[in-house]
């Protein structure tokens, strides 16, 4: 009897760790200027996050000089804080470059960004850097460009491993988009609805037309990690049209508004909102990323992620962002996705 009872609890604990995943915690830290505050080293500390994507620069078309330049570049005022931690170095870049861009002129661009990618890893003296990470959402006609791009700045790197970010509708439509020849893939699970149509409930996180990518994910031929909003915006429409994004609206300036649904607001008098003039009639549709609705997703994406070693990456470390979650939602989001 006893001889049973420890073979039962013996298969009972190899299934399990059969089917677990090993989570590493990670969150994009987004802004030019490094230097998290105490609330925000204090959250990270809770939840045992020792991986950050930081946002080196931007690359952007000048139309002025007709030239691909970084912009937004980092300024690290907390450098013991960096170096204490394994930074990904992550590069944002517009699409609109690849169109403006030859082939030598993107060649060029690869050994730029390198070149400046070594430049900060030097200047602020990081050495726990694993992976260089590249984000552009690409399309069809871009892709042969950006492809081109990552494969020469594999070589100037020569990097550990090249990630890149990948869109819901990159893994959806490969057949047009394309598999970016990079060692890892980030899924990128938000913004999968029409920010610029009136009708949208939520562009940010939609577990609904999350749903219609799963049976992609599962298929899709790159390892994958997983990044996770927890950002929030107002989206402003004008006679009906998308007129642009606000960060925030203050309570004392949303009563100047009409609640018009659940998350739709219409502005009933002009006024400012951080020196923007907004008008009389205008509407305002707030997006956020709520628990019940990243939970849902977690659920959707546990089912069909074949990653065993993922990384979960929160977007983004700021602390008006975090201080809007707590602790325990937070760890879910990760361990939501260590058993399947």
């Amino acid at each position: 009897m006893k001889w049973c009872l420890f073979l039962i609890v013996f298969a009972l604990l190899l299934s399990c760790k059969q089917n677990s995943r090993q989570i590493e915690p990670a969150v994009y830290y987004w802004k030019s200027q490094f230097n998290p505050g105490s609330f925000e080293k204090s959250k990270l500390d809770s939840l045992q996050i020792q991986t950050l994507y930081i946002k080196f620069f931007d690359i952007a078309w000048n139309g002025a000089t007709s030239q691909a330049l970084p912009v937004a570049k980092l300024y690290a005022r907390d450098t013991a804080y960096l170096r204490s931690k394994k930074i990904i170095p992550t590069v944002f870049i517009t699409n609109e470059v690849f169109y403006k861009l030859d082939s030598a002129g993107v060649k060029t661009l690869a050994k730029n960004t390198g070149t400046l990618i070594q430049k900060y890893i030097a200047l602020y003296r990081l050495n726990k850097v694993p992976e260089v990470q590249m984000d552009c959402d690409w399309t069809a006609s871009t892709r042969h460009k950006y492809f081109y791009f990552l494969k020469e700045i594999k070589a100037q790197l020569k990097a550990p491993v090249l990630s890149a970010t990948i869109r819901l509708h990159q893994v959806k439509y490969t057949t047009s988009s394309g598999v970016p020849p990079v060692d890892r893939g980030l899924l990128m699970c938000y913004n999968m609805g029409n920010l610029q149509k009136e009708q949208t409930a939520n562009s940010i996180i939609d577990p609904e037309e999350f749903g219609k990518y799963q049976s992609s994910i599962q298929s899709y031929p790159l390892s994958l990690d997983v990044g996770l909003p927890l950002f929030d915006w107002y989206v402003l429409f004008r006679d009906h049209h998308y007129a642009g994004l606000l960060s925030a609206v203050p309570a004392e300036v949303l009563q100047t508004f009409r609640k018009e649904g659940a998350q739709v607001y219409k502005l009933l008098r002009d006024t400012l909102v951080s020196d923007r003039a907004l008008k009389a009639g205008d509407i305002l549709r707030y997006e956020n990323s709520d628990v019940e609705s990243l939970n849902k997703m977690v659920m959707q994406l546990n089912k069909k992620l074949t990653t065993k070693n993922l990384r979960v990456a929160l977007y983004h470390c700021d602390s008006t962002i975090l201080s809007k979650y707590n602790l325990h939602d937070l760890e879910n989001f990760y361990s939501g996705l260590r058993r399947y």
